[in-house]
């Protein structure tokens, strides 16, 4: 029995053991085939799966997550999760990991970035699953969508709302919304702050707090345009004004449109609204400021045109019109060549447009001197003027603006003056300044030695002058001018270089063509007559000729030269041609001027000098009262006069000049000062030396005599040429400032005669200018030396100057100097120099005129 039970337990077992491998099997089968499916549902998923450890190896990838991440199978198999995962993203993923493997968590899904193969980050939505055998996690099931096109369209999204809430809130624009069916209207908190009230206020929520604050001269225009958006007709965009508490006027902008609601149920009206005040404000300023260029564009006396980019005509004024034959209307949108039609006067053909280059280069751009404008009508002006280009704030060129005006009368007076200021008055030949400079040009080319310089001294022109008078002398230059001229080549420069002197420059011409050129010159002044008054004279010249070689460095020198070759014909009888020469009549002339020299040294030792004076008059004496000019002569000994030509340029050459000015300022502020403060009204001028500027010692004498003479400053006044201010503007500068600085007056004498004098007066503080004789002479006869005049005295106005007109000789002129604005008048006209003993009988009282006479007899 128990063999039998024990036969049916093991019976039992056998089949129990082959019952549970059968189910068993069959599990497994199950199991294979689920697992078969679920491989064959990854392989073929769109969407990216894999199988990962627990510690984040790839066991299994499918294609379309190999095809997200760009890799292929095996490359991606030998990576890991980590190495695939973005690593700002890396830490999130880690710690859910961490959470779903110790039971936390049954599973997690969500975004993070992926690394492609080519190292780009790729945003996906990752959702993982354990999978347990055993109550183990044995694997992960992963699934990864691609949503990196979505997430980067969120954040566009993300990013738009953001600048627009930022430009809103930067541009402090304010949104509303109009229900007209309900009459509920919604402000943002910006909108309150614009029309300055808080919520809760009556009409807050409708339509009514709106109405309440537009301003009444703008309300039913803009409520009526509000209805015609509520009713659909059209959009708003328009502007209005507001009242704020307190009185407060802003501009308003509101742009708004109507929004139909899903259904047509509701219709909206949406807008904003953003404060303009300061836009309209600025609108309001530019608009004057363009009015205000459009009255000063039209008023000013230059033209103006301005044009586009393509160099088109969009804007002309009046003046501009009147100069070009052109109205505006007509031009606009012509090229501007068609209507500023310019030529230059030495090229022929026209020339480049102004505008055009300002156009194409970007700079501003000038025309040459000499540019011609051609009108409509064909006539023709001599303009200047500027083109510059109207840029961006990025510098790119939007168009150009060219002024311009009529410079054809200035331009002719202009070269009028530098004739005059090249050109002798009275011969019109070449003046001493600009023969000078042409001279000196000479010296500086490479190889003047074929170049001769001649010195030409009329022989008898005193008998003439002084006995037929100035206006014969003239005549007689005039003539002689005209005989030498026609005597001399094309290229040759004739030139009056003072009194009766000439100088001629041959250009490029040998020694013994130059001597026969001037043997002929000397030979035709020879044979001339000159017939005055019934009266005969005959003329002849001396002529001196140097060459000008490599010895000859300066135009001192060679003027010099000249000047010894001339003396040295004039020496030997006459009519002669003298050829310069370093052994002869140098030595002779040096010794003359030095016993001249030593004369005068002599004389001063035996005040043997005299103190003449001359009238300046005022034209006007109602204003003005009458001063005298100091002038200096020599008796010889021989008791004859001398005048001041005859031994001034020797005390300049060897430095006596200073000695005499401190003799002539001895005499007048120290011994004679008794005589003059017994004559209040009697001012004195006192010439200064350029010579006794270069002495370092003289300053200080001057100062000294003046702070210790009881004579009143303000009734001296001191006298310095131009030609000294010119060549000594500093030493000059500094003397005359002192001496102004001491409540004495300054003067400045013969000017005009260089024409630099207009630059340099503006920096050269005088009281008086004395306009130089050479224009005063012929002022009746001579529209050029008046027009001249009349400019010195307008100039000397402005700046505070009194001007004085030197060598007045006739009487007829008195009327025409008033004319031309002349303040004094000195010369024969008004009174001849006289001794200062004589003015002083004439005007100390009596009982004092005695001890003047006795005071200069001592003197």
């Amino acid at each position: 029995m128990q063999g039998v039970l024990i036969g049916a337990v093991t019976v039992a077992i056998v089949l129990l053991g082959a019952l549970l491998f059968q189910r068993n099997r069959l599990r497994l089968a199950h199991v294979k085939d689920s697992e078969m499916r679920f491989r064959l549902a990854m392989k073929h998923s769109a969407i990216g799966m894999a199988l990962l450890s627990p510690r984040g190896e790839w066991q299994a990838v499918n294609h379309a997550l190999c095809d997200l991440a760009g890799y292929d199978e095996a490359s991606l198999l030998n990576t890991s999760f980590q190495d695939f995962s973005h690593p700002d993203d890396l830490i999130k993923s880690r710690g859910m990991l961490a959470d779903l493997l110790t039971g936390e968590i049954t599973g997690y899904s969500l975004e993070q970035r992926i690394i492609s193969r080519q190292g780009e980050p790729l945003w996906v939505r990752l959702s993982v699953s354990p999978v347990h055998i055993n109550g183990a996690v044995s694997y992960l099931i992963a699934q990864m969508e691609n949503i990196h096109a979505a997430k980067l369209s969120e954040q566009a999204l993300q990013e738009s709302r953001q600048r627009l809430q930022m430009a809103l809130e930067a541009g402090r624009v304010g949104i509303w919304q109009y229900s007209p069916q309900s009459d509920a209207l919604f402000w943002d908190e910006r909108m309150y702050e614009l029309y300055g009230v808080q919520r809760g206020q009556p009409g807050d929520g409708s339509l009514q707090i709106w109405c309440d604050h537009v301003h009444p001269d703008d309300y039913h225009e803009i409520k009526a345009a509000f209805q015609r958006v509520i009713a659909g007709e059209q959009e708003l965009d328009t502007e209005f004004r507001i009242c704020r508490p307190g009185g407060d006027i802003r501009h308003i902008r509101v742009r708004a449109e109507t929004v139909v609601r899903a259904g047509g149920a509701e219709t909206l009206v949406v807008g904003t609204n953003w404060d303009v005040s300061a836009e309209k404000r600025m609108q309001d300023s530019l608009a004057h400021e363009k009015e205000r260029l459009r009255v000063t564009l039209t008023s000013i006396a230059d033209g103006v045109v301005a044009t586009d980019e393509a160099g088109r005509v969009t804007f002309m004024n009046p003046v501009a019109e009147s100069l070009t034959g052109w109205r505006e209307e007509e031009a606009e949108g012509l090229p501007v060549g068609d209507v500023l039609m310019l030529s230059d006067d030495n090229v022929s053909g026209p020339s480049p447009n102004p505008i055009t280059v300002a156009l194409n280069g970007g700079d501003v751009c000038f025309l040459r001197e000499g540019s011609m404008l051609q009108n409509r009508d064909g006539s023709r002006y001599e303009i200047q003027d500027s083109a510059a280009p109207l840029k961006t704030a990025e510098g790119e060129v939007t168009g150009a603006v060219m002024v311009f005006r009529d410079v054809t009368s200035r331009r002719a007076m202009q070269k009028k003056l530098r004739y005059h200021a090249t050109h002798d008055a009275l011969t019109g030949l070449t003046n001493r300044r600009e023969f000078e400079n042409v001279l000196l040009e000479t010296l500086d080319e490479e190889s003047p030695e074929h170049s001769m310089l001649c010195f030409i001294d009329l022989d008898r022109f005193k008998v003439v002058n002084d006995t037929a008078g100035h206006v014969a002398g003239d005549a007689l230059l005039r003539e002689c001018a005209r005989v030498i001229g026609r005597q001399v080549r094309e290229q040759d420069v004739v030139a009056r270089l003072g009194g009766d002197e000439f100088g001629l420059l041959l250009r490029h011409c040998p020694a013994q063509r130059a001597t026969l050129i001037a043997e002929r010159l000397v030979a035709a002044l020879g044979e001339m007559r000159f017939a005055w008054n019934e009266s005969l004279y005959d003329i002849g010249a001396s002529v001196g000729l140097v060459q000008l070689d490599a010895n000859v460095i300066t135009v001192e020198e060679a003027m010099s030269r000249a000047d010894v070759a001339c003396y040295a014909a004039k020496y030997r009888g006459r009519n002669q041609v003298s050829v310069y020469t370093p052994d002869d009549s140098e030595a002779s002339r040096r010794h003359m001027e030095l016993q001249v020299a030593a004369g005068l040294r002599e004389s001063l030792e035996s005040n043997r000098f005299l103190l003449y004076c001359q009238e300046i008059r005022p034209i006007d004496a109602r204003t003005e009262q009458s001063h005298y000019e100091v002038l200096l002569r020599l008796r010889d000994r021989n008791g004859d006069i001398l005048n001041p030509g005859s031994f001034i340029p020797a005390a300049e050459r060897y430095q006596i000049m200073p000695h005499i000015d401190r003799w002539v300022l001895t005499q007048l502020l120290v011994t004679l000062s008794d005589e003059l403060v017994a004559l209040p009204h009697l001012n004195i001028a006192i010439n200064l030396s350029a010579t006794s500027l270069d002495d370092p010692t003289f300053i200080p004498f001057l100062e000294s005599l003046l702070n210790k003479t009881p004579l009143s400053p303000e009734r001296l006044t001191f006298e310095i040429t131009e030609t000294t201010v010119v060549n000594q503007l500093s030493p000059a500068s500094d003397l005359l400032g002192r001496i102004r600085e001491q409540g004495c007056k300054v003067a400045l004498d013969d000017f005009g005669s260089g024409f630099s004098s207009f630059n340099y007066l503006k920096h050269f503080p005088v009281d008086f200018i004395k306009i130089d004789g050479s224009f005063v002479r012929n002022l009746l006869h001579s529209s050029v030396d008046r027009t001249i005049v009349e400019s010195i005295s307008e100039v000397a106005h402005r700046l505070g100057v009194k001007t004085v007109a030197e060598y007045v000789e006739d009487h007829a002129l008195i009327p025409v100097l008033e004319e031309a604005g002349v303040d004094f008048v000195q010369g024969y006209a008004i009174g001849r120099p006289q001794p200062l003993s004589a003015l002083f009988e004439q005007q100390q009282p009596e009982g004092l005129a005695g001890r003047s006479g006795e005071a200069l007899a001592r003197h």
